[in-house]
């Protein structure tokens, strides 16, 4: 008998799937020689870098939640997606023509933050 906290492990294998795809995509970006944003306000990056994170973080959470993780999923997902955005910006350090700046940190753990909240109002547990 299937009860209300039973995992569907292909449902769980493809929000996986799509989370670790939109993380692939994040890095593929950051590799980039030279991604700029032409014609925009300084430090306008960091609102970009709060947006992309914010869809990561609900995705990790609502992987998370699919795989049958019922507790602190809010701090999980949070953390996650944080310590993501720290290793991407450690991985720009390397990448000629990038840097790697604490105030994008800063916006990706914003992002994780909104990201979690919304997760963890909309998707039932």
């Amino acid at each position: 008998m299937n009860s209300k906290h039973d995992i569907n492990i292909r449902n769980a294998i493809i929000c996986w799937f799509i989370t670790f795809g939109y993380m692939g995509i994040i890095f593929f970006l950051s590799s980039q020689h030279s991604f700029h944003l032409h014609g925009l306000p300084e430090n306008a990056d960091k609102v970009v870098h709060t947006f992309i994170y914010i869809p990561l973080a609900f995705m990790i959470y609502l992987s998370l939640n699919r795989s049958g993780l019922k507790k602190s999923l809010f701090a999980v997902a949070f953390i996650f997606a944080g310590i993501y955005g720290i290793t991407d910006e450690f991985h720009q350090y390397f990448v000629s023509g990038r840097y790697a700046s604490a105030g994008d940190v800063v916006a990706d753990f914003l992002g994780a933050l909104v990201g979690s909240t919304g997760a963890k109002y909309f998707i039932k547990s």
